[in-house]
């Protein structure tokens, strides 16, 4: 979302346009306690995402150990 509009070393607080901002406190809609891929389910269904874009997710962007 960031690269969609940053095409240079600058970062204006517009670059950020399309990045939500997410609640990490225990008030948040999502519940971080869990593991990833459950957090991963949890942002998948708030942010609306289909199918051919979560099967797009889960195969191009690798877990991190």
């Amino acid at each position: 979302m960031l690269g969609i509009l940053k095409i240079t070393q600058h970062n204006p607080r517009s670059t950020w346009k399309y990045v939500p901002l997410q609640d990490f406190t225990p008030n948040s809609d999502i519940d971080w306690t869990k593991s990833v891929s459950e957090i991963d389910q949890q942002l998948y269904k708030k942010y609306g995402l289909t199918a051919d874009e979560i099967e797009f997710i889960e195969t191009k962007v690798q877990a991190m150990e």
